[in-house]
């Protein structure tokens, strides 16, 4: 059963949510398919709350005042001060639990790379999300990916190399780079026998 925040419907709209920010009170809009978008305000420590337990696109309800039912959603997506990074608004989006949505989904780099170490290679991170499908029920935080087997020079793993759980798909092209073994000197220096000597 996913956790369950309260939320408040909205009617302060435009400039004026400055005021419900200073006031602990963080705007969001609900919204989703055959849903009409809903302005709604969440206390922000419950909102910090809600993203460091859930993260983004994490399963929760939200109970709206005056609502009979939560609405079961995700958080789709945050809006931050760009100075101070404090949270400013949340979009949340309404799901179908028996409905498959598709989300970018982080991906974790696991392992050690042996070309680092044996060719002093620099590790280098391609793409850091991928696109997925699942229900909402079946959404993974993340997926990993290990660098272990990066054994050569410019030897690298793609999308392709993800092992997504049961009922994921992986949606983003295969043949993206996620970590590459770049550079470092050759395997072995190559010895060219010298020739006679002229007298």
């Amino acid at each position: 059963m996913p956790d369950t925040y309260a939320a408040e419907p909205r009617t302060t709209l435009g400039k004026s949510v400055a005021a419900l920010r200073r006031a602990g009170t963080l705007p969001a809009n609900i919204y989703g398919r055959g849903v009409e978008s809903t302005a709604v305000q969440i206390a922000t420590r419950d909102a910090q709350s809600l993203l460091k337990a859930h993260g983004i696109n994490g399963l929760v309800n939200l109970q709206v005042a005056g609502e009979v039912a939560p609405r079961t959603v995700v958080v789709r997506n945050t809006q931050r001060h760009p100075v101070n990074q404090q949270l400013q608004h949340l979009d949340f989006l309404q799901v179908d639990l028996n409905r498959k949505m598709q989300a970018h989904i982080p991906v974790v780099v696991t392992g050690e790379a042996p070309a680092v170490q044996t060719f002093k290679s620099v590790l280098i991170h391609g793409l850091n999300s991928v696109l997925v499908e699942a229900l909402p029920t079946e959404m993974p935080a993340h997926l990993e990916v290990s660098v272990n087997g990066l054994a050569t020079p410019d030897s690298a793993v793609t999308v392709a190399d993800l092992v997504p759980p049961a009922g994921v798909t992986v949606l983003s092209a295969g043949d993206i780079m996620l970590a590459r073994a770049s550079g470092g000197r050759a395997a072995t220096e190559e010895v060219v026998p010298e020739g006679p000597q002229k007298r």
